[in-house]
């Protein structure tokens, strides 16, 4: 093992006592001694948690310690909140109060920063630049200024040393992974791998500034110049992976009491807009903003919205916009058999999901709005308790559309505050009918054929070689078929437990046996008139016989 290695896992342990420490703080006790993690408490503190949190729920109490485990933790929480179908719904709705707001760092070392990652003196590139930061987050604070042509901009600056916060903190997570895995098996269902696998790919995404300006720049290419949406401009010679800098849009968040008063802009004029936009985004462009709360989006002074933040964006291919198409015209027409339908192709289906009772499930959700106006409609509760139907049945739900569902209530939510009697169904119907058109676009059909003969021609081609491959093995006498087994790992490692409990017996019998030889011969030197090793013999055997009694007391299994 290198040198960086052992010092990464002593990092890593700290911290796993640090975390372990917060946990049992937060009621977390008897998780801790079923991963055997209370091993890294102090003393005084493993055989006993704060009874006074007996009483909160399990998902606040959840919440607290990501909270006081520091950004990593909280970052993590905020992802499980889009994640309903890797965490329960009532831990989803309680991540959902955790607040990314967090002191901001010096502003010498925001200047040092920005000095350093622009190769200049800040006077060279800058004018001026706000000592007094716009905002500050777990990852990075931003900064008015102004270049030196009088171009009013604002700076994210990363914060330092989130990175080897990040990477320390995820190698903890990885490490806490492997322990739940192996000794948490209510854990298992709630796959953490593949919880900490995502979370890890979001937020190294979101600390590379240059993604995010990517991000800017193709939502800006998908925006007409001079429109009604504005995007702010990527200043590229002066962004990198740990500074962005974009143009300053002037305006105040879309829910501002002087919009919804409407003092400053006509507020069902900007409900539209929103919601075109968005409906441009989804149907139209296949990419969409994934965090759309109101903060992102600004009432412009000249009657115009504009976007910010383009760190969290979501992807639909083009089966999946059609999917939604499907979807959004079955609720304007009322066609909920075909809205069930739509449903099921969303999700990716196996042998174990019952297709009857899903669909039933399905139906019992939509028809109570049978007859209903579509006033009374609510697509983002529709499509998130649909989601959350999915998932009770095992349905495989793409990413992207819990993303998507974020978004959409966010819009409907927004949308309504600013005109009451505005419906997205309403304004969604043109741009769902279109896609649906666009499917018989010839062009569309030759290319959907081209792709097809392409990928039969390699089919046909790569096979008579796997064959030739296949039957030459068998000539061999080399072919082999490897079999997985599954679901031994629990009895494997509580086989282990027991051999190693049963060894430790031994040796302790060994030690009271021996001790007993050595007191009965009566040789070596004496203490009290007994030899001092047999008595030191029996004080280990003693010592160890009960550590060994509180361990098995301790798991239960006497």
């Amino acid at each position: 093992m290198s040198l960086y290695s052992l010092s990464q896992t002593y990092r890593s342990i700290n911290r796993l006592r640090e975390i372990a420490l917060i946990l049992s703080q937060h009621g977390f006790h008897q998780v801790l001694e079923a991963a055997g993690l209370s091993r890294f408490l102090p003393l005084s503190k493993r055989f006993r948690g704060r009874s006074g949190l007996r009483e909160i729920p399990a998902p606040v109490q959840l919440r607290m310690a990501l909270e006081d485990l520091g950004p990593t933790f909280m970052k993590l929480g905020q992802m499980l909140a889009t994640r309903p179908d890797l965490v329960p719904l009532e831990f989803v709705e309680e991540f959902k109060k955790l607040q990314d707001q967090v002191p901001p760092f010096p502003t010498e070392q925001a200047l040092q920063i920005i000095e350093a990652e622009v190769g200049a003196a800040r006077g060279e590139v800058f004018q001026h630049v706000d000592p007094m930061p716009m905002a500050a987050a777990s990852i990075a604070q931003v900064h008015r200024a102004t270049l030196t042509d009088g171009t009013p901009v604002v700076l994210k600056v990363q914060r330092p040393g989130i990175e080897r916060t990040v990477s320390k903190d995820l190698a903890t997570l990885y490490m806490l992974v492997n322990i739940l895995e192996r000794y948490v098996p209510e854990a298992r269902p709630f796959q953490p791998r593949g919880i900490v696998d995502e979370f890890a790919r979001t937020i190294r995404r979101e600390l590379d500034f240059f993604l995010e300006a990517s991000n800017t720049e193709r939502f800006r290419q998908n925006v007409a110049e001079g429109g009604e949406v504005v995007i702010p401009r990527v200043h590229w010679e002066l962004s990198t992976r740990r500074l962005l800098v974009l143009d300053a849009l002037e305006g105040v968040p879309a829910d501002d009491p002087r919009v919804l008063s409407g003092e400053r802009t006509d507020p069902a004029q900007l409900a539209q807009t929103v919601a075109r936009s968005f409906l441009k985004q989804v149907f139209d462009d296949g990419l969409f903003h994934g965090d759309l709360h109101a903060g992102n989006m600004l009432s412009l002074a000249d009657d115009r919205l504009g976007l910010l933040d383009f760190g969290a964006v979501g992807y639909l291919s083009e089966e999946l916009q059609e999917t939604l198409s499907h979807l959004f015209v079955a609720l304007i027409g009322r066609d909920y058999a075909e809205l069930a339908d739509g449903f099921l192709l969303l999700g990716s289906l196996d042998e174990s999901v019952d297709m009857a009772s899903f669909q039933r499930d399905l139906r019992e959700l939509i028809e109570p709005y049978h007859g209903r106006p579509l006033q009374d409609l609510r697509l983002g509760e529709i499509l998130r308790e649909a989601t959350q139907i999915a998932i009770h049945h095992h349905v495989k739900v793409p990413t992207e559309l819990t993303l998507l569902v974020r978004s959409v209530i966010s819009v409907e939510g927004l949308t309504r505050q600013l005109d009451p009697g505005f419906l997205v169904l309403d304004m969604a119907g043109p741009y769902a009918r279109r896609l649906l058109a666009r499917r018989l676009d010839p062009r569309r059909q030759a290319r959907m054929a081209f792709r097809t003969l392409r990928d039969l021609r390699e089919f046909t081609r790569s096979v008579p070689r796997q064959l030739t491959r296949l039957f030459q093995k068998m000539i061999e006498g080399k072919f082999a078929v490897d079999f997985v087994h599954q679901g031994y790992e629990p009895m494997i490692d509580e086989m282990d437990r027991s051999s190693n409990r049963i060894s430790f017996s031994l040796i302790i019998s060994a030690l009271i046996i021996g001790s007993a030889v050595i007191v009965l011969a009566g040789r070596g030197p004496l203490l009290w008139g007994f030899p001092v090793f047999g008595i030191l013999g029996f004080m280990l055997a003693g010592v160890l016989g009960f550590g060994l009694a509180f361990a098995i007391l301790r798991s239960g299994k006497f």
